[in-house]
């Protein structure tokens, strides 16, 4: 008996993770020729399901947006390759219909989207109420999922296994709490949203509005009353510790849904108690962590983003490096050293570093040199040939400028200063989705080369 149970687990602690996927799901708004928000996401969706059934174009919640996610892979740039090469057939499409995609993650002027109805929106629409849940359909992010490490996972029951005593799932646990670490950072390098609604709230006003909450001082957000749901986690100590938080939000949002008369098996999507949660870090029934706290972008910070993360993980979960939440970390952010990554508390992280990179961006100093940590960290993991991919992150941080940085600049010239007209911001999306067909051959021509 024993000696099965040590073969057991001798398989369980292996260190496998040689084949990390990855994949992406990012969103789009659809505007008209003028710059304003029109409605066509359907109509998009069709012509590109007419012209080629193979890419995976869904709608979203709202009718003025639409998703494209790409199927998971063990190299990025196979992964965005594929999901340019579906995205510049998209862009064809909405051409041909007249429409403007816009992929950053607000649009800066006033309007009032027409919510999808199907039965999980509709549910939403249920609990959130109708002016909580129009932030949906006004904020686009992006998801990027990587696998966790090997056999952790239940495909079957789609739940993290109960393992004890497992090294991969220690190294899940590190990857969890590096992910939440890294998400003010993450977040920084992808602020797009500066207006919301015609006003400025922020450089990163979507994380404001979706998140809200005290801490981020919004009480008007869509996760507000409902914090355990989308906030920025705290770390976790233990596998058991994640699975524990893992049932509690369940359990929560059960008893969300009876109060308001829903069948908990309608709104699991795919049958799985990871399906009630939208942290910005979250496990997923898919098998993956997944990084969902950043403004959407064009496809070359995009691409940065993810070869960011992934070597990063890749350097944890191969390496079982110890991701060691330390006063370290105040001074020196994701200082490694030997077989330690050294990340700040996560009260630091939360109520310091959120909230200033939502609000100031790199007009915070503590946001700027946080930003200059991880990107160090990521020079450390990324192989040489691969940090070209990265070069956008460089730029940033000698310019200290984000696209956030760069919209603001734009209005200003506009006019515009803390509000900005219907008028100005339709002009001023036009102008931010000139440069997305260009940007795309570009890249694609980038990840060709390599």
């Amino acid at each position: 008996m024993s000696k099965k149970t040590n073969k057991k687990e001798a398989k369980i602690t292996d260190p496998i993770l040689k084949n990390l996927k990855f994949g992406v799901e990012f969103e789009v708004f659809t505007l008209d020729k003028q710059g304003k928000m029109v409605y066509s996401a359907d109509k998009i969706i069709k012509k590109v399901k007419e012209t080629n059934p193979q890419i995976d174009i869904v709608k979203e919640c709202g009718k003025n947006m639409l998703e494209i996610n790409s199927f998971a892979h063990t190299n990025i740039p196979d992964v965005m390759a594929k999901t340019l090469d579906d995205f510049e057939t998209v862009l064809h499409c909405a051409e041909k219909e007249n429409v403007v995609l816009y992929s950053y993650g607000s649009y800066p002027g006033q309007f009032t989207p027409q919510i999808n109805k199907d039965k999980g929106y509709k549910i939403k629409d249920n609990i959130f109420g109708k002016n909580r849940f129009a932030i949906a359909g006004r904020c686009i992010g992006l998801h990027c999922h990587y696998s966790l490490p090997w056999g952790v996972f239940d495909p079957v029951n789609k739940i993290i296994k109960p393992l004890i005593n497992s090294k991969n799932k220690q190294s899940m646990v590190n990857t969890y709490n590096l992910f939440i670490a890294m998400d003010p950072a993450l977040t920084t390098f992808a602020q797009s949203s500066p207006f919301y609604q015609g006003k400025h709230l922020g450089k990163d006003s979507r994380v404001i509005v979706y998140r809200g909450g005290d801490v981020l001082k919004y009480p008007q957000g869509l996760y507000t009353n409902y914090q355990d749901f989308g906030m920025l986690q705290p770390y976790k100590v233990t596998g058991t510790d994640l699975l524990q938080i893992i049932k509690h939000r369940f359990d929560s949002w059960t008893k969300v849904l009876k109060k308001v008369d829903i069948g908990l098996r309608v709104f699991m999507k795919h049958g799985s108690i990871l399906d009630t949660t939208w942290n910005p870090v979250k496990i997923s029934p898919h098998g993956t962590i997944e990084q969902r706290g950043m403004d959407m972008n064009h496809p070359r910070i995009i691409i940065a983003l993810a070869i960011l993360i992934e070597y990063i993980s890749r350097e944890v979960q191969e390496k079982f490096v110890q991701v060691l939440p330390s006063d370290i970390g105040l001074t020196e952010p994701f200082k490694k050293e030997g077989n330690v990554i050294y990340i700040p508390p996560h009260t630091h992280v939360r109520f310091e570093l959120q909230p200033q990179s939502a609000y100031k961006g790199f007009e915070s100093e503590n946001v700027f040199n946080y930003c200059k940590g991880l990107l160090k960290l990521g020079k450390q993991c990324i192989p040489k040939d691969k940090q070209v991919l990265i070069e956008p992150f460089e730029k940033i941080i000698k310019e200290k400028k984000t696209i956030s940085d760069k919209i603001l600049a734009d209005a200003r010239k506009l006019g515009a200063k803390n509000t900005i007209s219907n008028k100005q911001a339709a002009e001023l999306a036009l102008k931010h989705s000139k440069d997305l067909f260009k940007e795309i051959i570009m890249t694609k021509q980038l990840i060709k080369n390599l």
